[in-house]
């Protein structure tokens, strides 16, 4: 595989590996304090602010947003990339 430019990983890498795995370890902690509210809104049919259905859908948003950082925080340590 070829290897990326330094100007370019820049723009993929810019806040570092380990920021990127922090920002994807707080979107799934939000994603499961979403998924909770999601179970007790459903147990007590009492719309936390938002409806059972509402809160499932955040918690995928959740879950594949903190992905994405997983992703960027892997090969961004995989391309050796250091801020």
């Amino acid at each position: 595989m070829a290897e990326i430019p330094q100007n370019i990983k820049f723009l993929l890498f810019g806040f570092g590996p380990k920021m990127h795995a922090q920002m994807a370890l707080i979107a799934n902690l939000l994603g499961i304090v979403t998924t909770v509210l999601g179970i007790i809104s459903a147990a007590t049919k009492n719309p936390l602010c938002l409806g059972t259905t509402s809160w499932f859908l955040l918690t995928i948003i959740f879950f594949i947003w903190g992905l994405s950082f997983w992703f960027a925080a892997y090969f961004g340590t995989k391309e050796g990339y250091t801020k």
